[in-house]
């Protein structure tokens, strides 16, 4: 990805004639996600697929610059995409099912965020082979790393989400799992965790922190419901510097997640867990992988889009979950942003 985004001079808006029109003053280009919004039945020759303006903008080119690669590299003309266009709003349960639908296509089903379930595990254990361990995970997602934790009958999981979507639907699919060892997955609220009365060998968090207000607290918490010698493995966005969350790139981050962002520097990190009596056992900047894995997912999903049966409610919600994304990445390129992984362990 490359070019800074400039939410009111969206690629996806500029430079495509979406139907057409007699000639007449331009309008008001409109804002964020609405610019990206496909019209159907588009017939003048200047329309471009709602493929090429969606990879146009989210590596922050013009849509003709594409049209000319594409031209240059085969001959063929790219099939058009052909988009319900009513004009009812999509209803909740259409526009919830194609959030889920998207986050399956992307990140591989069960998961909500990069690297699958490679990722998501490989900085989990090794866990006790002599008794039972328990483990809480803090991003349920839609179930996918409880999927594949759950194949270890000795790992008895309980899952945790703060996004009420996913919550739903990653116990459904945890209770077709049939596994005695899988706990029923809830939906919480990080900044009151009580987890009195429970001992976790093992406690994993995916980008859970940066959204919590009073992280020492939460932290806190976590370590009063772990055994002694019990590990807590998270990700997590950070400030490379303390004072670097202000600027263009962060604010467009701040106001396109889903919760507010509070994030701690790296050196504040470390601060934070010494004082709680955690030893880190790791702790590294794992950015650039992290944002590998994103434009990677992002890009199969461009390079497919043709073959989607897109309707409103799908490209509404594509748009709003890839906006979300890229002002990620646009934060994590910036130097100001970072992805911390680390693995601490309760003294």
């Amino acid at each position: 990805m490359s070019g800074a985004l400039v939410r009111s001079k969206s690629p996806l808006a500029r430079g495509a004639t979406l139907s057409a029109a007699k000639p007449a003053a331009a309008p008001a280009k409109p804002r964020g996600a609405a610019a990206l919004k496909p019209e159907a039945h588009a017939q003048s020759d200047g329309y471009i697929p709602f493929k090429i303006r969606f990879q146009a903008w989210w590596e922050g080119v013009e849509p003709e610059a594409l049209v000319r690669r594409g031209q240059k590299s085969r001959a063929a003309p790219q099939r058009s995409i052909e988009v319900d266009a009513r004009p009812e709003i999509p209803s909740e349960a259409n526009r919830s099912s194609s959030r889920i639908r998207i986050c399956d296509q992307v990140w591989g089903e069960g998961f909500t965020g990069p690297g699958g379930a490679e990722y998501g595990l490989e900085h989990i254990g090794p866990f006790p082979q002599e008794r039972e361990c328990r483990l809480l995970d803090m991003s349920a997602g839609l179930g996918g790393r409880i999927a594949e934790i759950a194949q270890n009958p000795n790992i008895i999981i309980t899952g945790l989400e703060r996004d009420s979507e996913y919550a739903d639907l990653a116990q459904e699919r945890a209770a077709c799992l049939a596994q005695d060892n899988v706990q029923p997955i809830a939906l919480y609220n990080p900044d009151r965790l009580d987890l009195r009365g429970v001992k976790y060998d093992t406690i994993v968090a995916r980008e859970v922190f940066y959204g919590v207000g009073d992280k020492l607290a939460l932290l806190g918490a976590l370590r009063n419901g772990m055994r002694n010698s019990g590990v807590l493995a998270f990700t997590d966005f950070v400030l490379a510097e303390f004072d670097q969350n202000e600027g263009p790139v962060m604010e467009n981050w701040d106001r396109t997640e889903p919760v507010r962002p509070q994030p701690w520097s790296m050196d504040e990190y470390r601060d934070r867990l010494d004082t709680l009596n955690f030893d880190v056992i790791n702790f590294e900047d794992d950015t650039d992988r992290y944002r590998d894995l994103v434009v990677t997912a992002w890009k199969r999903i461009a390079n497919g889009l043709e073959s989607e049966g897109l309707d409103r409610a799908y490209v509404d919600v594509l748009i709003t979950e890839a906006e979300l994304w890229l002002h990620r990445m646009r934060a994590l390129e910036s130097g100001q942003l970072r992805l911390l992984k680390a693995t601490v362990r309760n003294r």
